[in-house]
């Protein structure tokens, strides 16, 4: 790799970080298409790239998103936590699913995801600073619905290589009452838990490509951390719809990236 191409990724890592740490997000949706339809990696490798980014970049912005107050701790780590045991098994099993499959997965949910948050910020009376009123009202259901979120989020991020946050985000929204903000630095915080078995697993198996891996990383974190203050100048609805387009051009990447690359 030359040292102006190395330049290049860290910049387009910049720009995946900023949005990781506005929408909550792992980045693995923008990065996969990059490095399989560009560097043409195996889709096995960039995902396995794509985790090895997500930890860091999802720490940076959530540690931005604590100093906020923009988080809760005690779900963002069972998530995270539970999550992270979901995506060991799931990242075993990356390599014996064709990649048609994984892909048919990431995109319905992604696109299912961006549906719920759309049809929301537009038809509903959005509470602009605090929570709204959650579904689970008890510490016992709460405790029990983060677990379960772990779990299908943790699944997917070891599959898919991605971090879980267009999950996690809308269920937060959806279920668990919290404004845009805190449902996306709660995705945040619970992401860097669940990405690192996940990067274990898969450096063990050879999969990752470091180099192309550090390059993004150097501009995700920073990225990330400036991401998370850029939306709190955000109103509740511009950043639920702007969430939701980026979900609908993030499954149209992937799947764009598949027809192109056969």
């Amino acid at each position: 790799m030359t040292i102006g191409l190395f330049i290049l990724i860290t910049l387009f890592g910049i720009l995946v970080g900023v949005l990781s740490g506005m929408f909550g997000i792992g980045g693995g949706t923008l990065m996969i298409p990059l490095l399989n339809l560009v560097f043409r990696l195996p889709i096995l490798t960039a995902t396995a790239t794509s985790l090895l980014v997500i930890a860091p970049t999802s720490l940076s912005g959530a540690w931005r998103h604590v100093r906020q107050g923009s988080v809760d701790v005690r779900a963002a780590v069972l998530i995270g936590l539970s999550g992270a045991v979901a995506s060991v098994f799931s990242s075993f099993s990356a390599d014996r699913l064709p990649s048609i499959v994984i892909l048919a997965v990431v995109v319905i949910v992604i696109l299912y995801s961006a549906v719920s948050v759309i049809k929301g910020a537009l038809g509903a009376v959005l509470v602009e600073e605090g929570d709204a009123p959650a579904r689970f009202t008890t510490r016992q259901s709460r405790a029990i619905a983060c677990v379960c979120l772990g779990l299908f989020a943790g699944a997917v991020s070891g599959i898919a290589g991605v971090g879980g946050g267009f999950i996690i985000v809308p269920i937060g929204i959806a279920y668990f009452g919290y404004a845009f903000k805190k449902a996306s630095g709660t995705s945040l915080l619970a992401i860097a838990f669940i990405a690192v078995p996940g990067i274990i697993t898969h450096a063990l198996l050879g999969h990752i490509w470091y180099l192309g891996g550090v390059a993004l990383i150097l501009g995700t974190m920073p990225g990330a951390y400036l991401g998370a203050h850029l939306i709190t100048k955000v109103p509740e609805r511009a950043a639920r719809l702007a969430f939701g387009v980026l979900l609908v051009m993030s499954g149209a990447l992937l799947i764009a990236n598949r027809v192109l690359t056969g």
